[in-house]
């Protein structure tokens, strides 16, 4: 019997420890390096979705073991779920109950969206059974050194505390997620650029964080991929040299082309699943922190 209840501070440490513990044995098991390295690396996005999302954090118990973890971050017509996470051993329908709890959590929300890794067969069996389906596939991108551009991309300038408002605006209209917390979050941790067309209107932007391994690039939304490839374009021009991550959409092959050009590589792919309804913009680079798309 899986009992499912609210994740508590005094808790982060055992659900740390089921993030670190599932992701480490599936990802590991296929040749690729975990999502979270150390078990602190866990805690602390334990911690950051309880500052920000503290309703949609949720633990499975069976008996008096701690089993699961798994997340959810509302957005208004939008939920999207993740990560998600069973501990290795757990008895069955951990996942299914964890799922079940989160969909409470979106019960207002028209568009239930998660990514799942596309060399774990279990989840993609699971969330296919509770009704989501591929609507992108994602690969996550990685690249040692990025390389920059030979000139600046003319329509991108970096993002000023006057265009936010438009950007928020952008984005829902766009995306249809509500992400003004988001956007919030990702101006006082990173930084942003945007581009603009001949109106100075804003056709697109996006936010990257530079960590001391890593560069962070994500979200973004342009109007075209032309648009969003420029975008990148800028970080590299911004940040040369630095390592850095991207979840990219396979469905604007031209912004997957010009990432291997200032050095990206795949990684690994993911697949963005859906229930209910979804329209995509015309492109985007999608969030990796918070998993809010």
């Amino acid at each position: 019997m899986i009992r499912v209840g609210r994740l508590e501070r005094t808790e982060v440490e055992a659900a740390a420890g089921i993030l670190f513990d599932a992701f480490g044995s599936v990802y590991r098991q296929r040749g690729h390096a975990p999502p979270f390295p150390t078990r602190d690396s866990a805690a602390w996005l334990c911690r950051a979705y309880l500052d920000l999302d503290p309703e949609g954090c949720a633990l499975a118990w069976s008996g008096s073991e701690v089993v699961g973890v798994g997340f959810a971050h509302p957005r208004g017509a939008v939920t999207s779920i993740g990560p998600l996470a069973a501990r290795p051993g757990a008895p069955a329908g951990v996942a299914r109950a964890l799922m079940t709890e989160l969909a409470t959590v979106a019960a207002g929300s028209s568009s239930l969206r998660l990514f799942q890794d596309s060399f774990n067969p279990d989840s993609f069996g699971l969330y296919a059974r509770l009704g989501y389906a591929v609507v992108d596939v994602a690969p996550y991108l990685l690249a040692e050194h990025m390389v920059p551009p030979a000139a600046a991309p003319p329509s991108v300038r970096a993002l000023r505390p006057d265009d936010l408002p438009a950007v928020e605006r952008y984005d829902l209209a766009r995306t249809g997620a509500d992400r003004r917390r988001d956007i919030a979050l990702l101006t006082s941790t990173g930084s942003g650029l945007v581009s603009v067309g001949a109106q100075q209107e804003i056709t697109g932007y996006l936010f990257y964080r530079s960590l001391p391994a890593r560069v962070v690039i994500g979200p973004g939304v342009a109007e075209s991929a032309q648009g969003m490839a420029e975008l990148v374009d800028g970080v590299a021009l911004e940040l040369p040299g630095r390592g850095a991550v991207i979840r990219g959409s396979a469905g604007t092959p031209v912004v997957l082309l010009r990432a291997f050009e200032r050095g990206f590589r795949v990684d690994h792919l993911g697949n963005l699943m859906v229930a209910g309804a979804y329209a995509a913009p015309p492109a985007q680079l999608y969030a990796l922190f918070p998993e809010s798309l």
